[in-house]
């Protein structure tokens, strides 16, 4: 087999005829320390390196001396890129991110070619993303878009994967709550996506294909679906990490029609070509997907143990608060399935205590548990913010929910005009199924009166979410003595905390027992723990 030597070490590597072209080409550049042409060679293959080639374009970058990375930043941020995809090798790729990105910031190395720069700026954005860094992961993205909007048509020519460049700092915005930048990067990707099949632009497409499901624009996601199912692109694609927000739309779209069957097709073709649940960074966004199919499908109990265990898969980072934050809605709606809005509200206080997602949901467990001034003051909090289409029909769907149990003033007539005129505009359904159970048919009702007819037909016969019963409820009192039972088995001791007397705390036991439909403290501190009863104590 021909060898070509090392000029730097006086020995030799292997040639193999069938190594792909880009690494042929990286390989002939590292051997001959042309430093110029491997940098140059990373730069055309700069995700095909990492995704595709990433086995042996360590084994090059091995031998790429460390004074050498200090000198090509280029090299020095790819290389930390591969080195970074190894599980148990994470801590010394960060030497390099360093090296590369104080080049990139810096104004003053004016050696650092525009392209090189946009490069490395676009891969600091998504490793903060990945970390969890989102203010600054934003903060590199807007940068890279400064940078790539200023390429020159030559410098732009030359960034073969300007699309997928787009995708990720369009990724950066999206997970930072940016969602109009987003959109509009993605969009950028886009149009320089190439006409010649594949295109190199399914990330771009998949992103606004999932950022308009998700965000309650059906009709914008369905453009860009059908975009996605023409000869431009392949299964392969669309199956693939490219291709995660494309099958996320899919599924979205899906369970609107309400049929979970074809929404866990769409994400089971998706986990049989990537490596599934387990590595992706959208994991929680798939992991909530998941749940809510299972809801939607009548398995709120399943949903909540594939919600567990994806998390579990995780190890530290499920339980991270940024990670704990975006599965609280998801959560908290398999509580109230499950007829536990106590554990539901427990959910949203420990991981979700503010913003606009907060006071909806939390307002969708006070219209459960018949608490109509807490969840009209809920809605009115978020009265005139700014919120997507999904959000906006949710708010209508509770505000016309809670006006519908109280008011028979003209206000409740105009509440389900607003509403059916959302869910008409949009093709939107799951906000007004993601009612309790009593107000579904109430809403529809008054929906069909109103000329809405059309809206309401097709619901699946059985609600989402669990009629609860107020009789099964923990009133406060019992609540602070199974928050007392976990620390202590002493009745006199809970008597003493609780200021009563202890035949008062006999009493209470008894009636928390029966609610809990357990007859230990062992089984009621276990059924706790599993209905969230207490965020802290989990």
């Amino acid at each position: 087999m021909p060898t070509v030597p090392d000029p730097r070490r006086g020995d030799v590597h292997e040639v193999t005829p069938d190594q792909p072209p880009l690494l042929r080409l990286l390989a002939d550049a590292v051997d001959a320390a042309d430093w110029d042409r491997a940098t140059d060679a990373v730069r055309a293959g700069w995700y095909a390196l990492v995704s595709d080639h990433a086995d042996g374009a360590r084994e090059i970058f091995h031998r790429v001396p460390v004074s050498v990375l200090r000198q090509y930043p280029l090299l020095a941020m790819e290389y930390g890129i591969l080195l970074n995809q190894l599980r148990f090798q994470r801590l010394r790729p960060l030497r390099y991110f360093a090296m590369a990105v104080r080049a990139a910031r810096s104004k003053r190395n004016h050696d650092l070619r525009a392209v090189d720069r946009l490069l490395i700026r676009s891969s600091e954005s998504a490793g903060f993303r990945l970390l969890g860094r989102t203010d600054m992961s934003v903060s590199a993205a807007r940068a890279s878009m400064e940078l790539a909007e200023a390429l020159t048509d030559e410098e732009r020519a030359s960034l073969t994967e300007l699309p997928r460049l787009y995708a990720v700092l369009g990724m950066s915005f999206y997970y930072g709550g940016h969602h109009a930048e987003a959109l509009r990067a993605a969009s950028l990707g886009l149009a320089e996506a190439s006409l010649v099949p594949p295109s190199n632009g399914m990330g771009p497409l998949a992103l606004l294909a999932g950022i308009h499901a998700l965000r309650g624009d059906l009709a914008n996601a369905r453009e860009h679906i059908e975009y996605g199912r023409s000869d431009l692109w392949t299964d392969r694609q669309r199956d693939g990490y490219s291709g995660i927000f494309y099958r996320i739309a899919e599924s979205v779209l899906a369970l609107e029609a309400f049929s979970p069957e074809d929404a866990r097709a769409r994400l089971d073709s998706l986990y049989a070509m990537t490596r599934g649940r387990r590595t992706t960074e959208h994991w929680s966004l798939l992991a909530e997907i998941d749940a809510l199919i299972e809801l939607v499908g009548g398995h709120p109990g399943r949903g909540l143990a594939r919600l567990e265990e994806a998390i579990e898969l995780r190890g530290g980072e499920g339980g991270t608060k940024r990670a704990r934050a975006r599965l609280a809605r998801i959560r908290s709606l398999l509580h109230l399935a499950l007829r536990n809005p106590d554990g539901a509200s427990a959910v949203l206080a420990r991981d979700l205590p503010s913003g606009h997602v907060a006071r909806i949901e939390r307002a969708r467990v006070a219209l459960s548990l018949g608490q109509t001034g807490t969840a009209l003051n809920e809605l009115r909090a978020v009265s005139g913010a700014h919120l997507s289409t999904r959000q906006t029909a949710e708010v209508a769907a509770l505000d016309a929910a809670v006006l519908l149990r109280v008011s028979m003033t003209p206000r409740r007539e105009a509440a389900v005009q607003r509403l059916g005129s959302l869910l008409d505009r949009s093709g939107l359904r799951l906000p007004l199924f993601l009612l309790p159970a009593p107000d579904v048919a109430r809403v529809a009702g008054a929906l069909d009166e109103a000329g809405f007819a059309h809206v309401t037909a097709g619901l699946p016969p059985q609600p989402l979410l669990g009629d609860v019963e107020p009789q099964d409820l923990l009133t406060k009192r019992e609540l602070a003595v199974l928050e007392q039972l976990m620390h202590t088995p002493s009745i006199a001791r809970i008597a003493e905390a609780n200021v009563v007397s202890t035949n008062t705390v006999k009493s209470q036991l008894r009636s928390i027992y029966r609610k809990l439909g357990v007859s230990s403290r062992e089984d009621a501190i276990a059924v706790a723990m599993e209905r969230h009863l207490f965020a802290e104590a989990d």
